[in-house]
């Protein structure tokens, strides 16, 4: 019974399929003949036949080249040229052929480049030390000046005197000022010129009062920066040494005088190296001997008696 009941189902839904199918039939041929009644009264801009005439495209005209066909007997002819043809006149005349020798010419010499003979002049040395001498002089004024500023604002320390270097003084002390040699003593410059450390108990070296100072008076003089320079020099050479600065007078004069002036005389040489070389106060003593140990006699001139004032440098230890 139940596929009798199936099958009454699907023959009953036939005929109504049927009637759907001829429905949809139907819409499509409306649809389709409302389209063609669209397009067709429908009028496209740009598409179609306008009736307007229209420029044809240019058509290119060439002209055919017949080549001739060559055979063996053909000759061929170069087509002649329009523009003239301007001979160039040749000269029959050869040029003749000069044959020039060039030399190197070699310059004149007016001076030897060479000298036959070297020869060594002797005025070297006299000219180095004229140089040294010039640059000396130069240093000496301008540390001349840096000294009589610095002492000026300088202050005193208790138990030293004030040391005054008068700036730009010319003249003597009183006397013969040179740089003569004193007897028994050995000058700053050979201490200077000798190698190694200086020997303890050696010759003293001694140092003209009249270069370092005015007569009668202990205030250094501009022209013994030189000197002091070198005093200087020597002690930095000699950093184990201890050197003992000893001042001496002639005997004019009272033994207190002279032994105070001696004392005060040493002790301004002293306080130089201190304040510009940087010598260290402790490596220098200073003692004053008056005129206790005279190398002129007392009974001589002022002039005579130059020796006697004097600056004596000790070495006391070198270690």
């Amino acid at each position: 019974m139940a596929q009798y009941e199936t099958y009454q189902s699907n023959a009953a839904e036939i005929p109504l399929m049927r009637k759907w199918i001829f429905r949809a039939l139907i819409l499509s041929l409306i649809i389709h003949a409302g389209l063609l009644v669209f397009f067709h009264s429908k009028r496209l801009e740009n598409f179609g036949y306008t009736g307007e005439e229209r420029l044809a495209p240019p058509t290119r005209v060439m002209n055919r080249v017949v080549i001739p066909e060559i055979t063996e007997d053909t000759t061929l002819k170069m087509p002649v040229s329009k523009v003239p043809v301007v001979p160039i006149p040749i000269e029959e005349t050869k040029p003749e052929v000069q044959i020039v020798q060039v030399a190197p010419q070699m310059p004149e010499m007016t001076k030897p480049i060479v000298s036959e003979k070297p020869t060594a002049t002797a005025g070297g040395f006299d000219a180095l030390e004229k140089m040294e001498a010039n640059s000396l002089g130069a240093l000496e004024k301008q540390l001349s000046t840096m000294a009589g500023g610095l002492m000026e604002k300088s202050t005193r320390a208790k138990g030293q005197p004030v040391i005054n270097v008068p700036i730009g003084k010319k003249g003597g002390d009183g006397g013969p000022g040179s740089m003569a040699g004193i007897p028994g003593r050995q000058s700053l410059d050979d201490a200077l010129a000798r190698t190694g450390p200086l020997p303890v108990g050696d010759k003293p070296i001694g140092m003209p009062g009249g270069a370092l100072y005015e007569y009668n008076r202990y205030d250094l003089r501009p022209e013994a920066i030189d000197q002091l320079r070198k005093l200087g020099e020597l002690i930095k050479r000699n950093p184990k040494a201890t050197f003992s600065i000893e001042g001496h007078t002639d005997s004019t004069g009272t033994p207190e005088y002279n032994q105070s002036l001696s004392e005060q005389r040493a002790e301004s040489v002293k306080l130089w190296l201190v304040q510009f070389m940087g010598i260290s106060p402790e490596r220098i003593q200073t003692r004053g001997f008056g005129s206790s140990k005279l190398i002129v006699p007392a009974d001589k001139t002022v002039d005579e008696q130059q020796p006697n004032r004097r600056v004596e440098i000790v070495i006391k230890t070198n270690r």
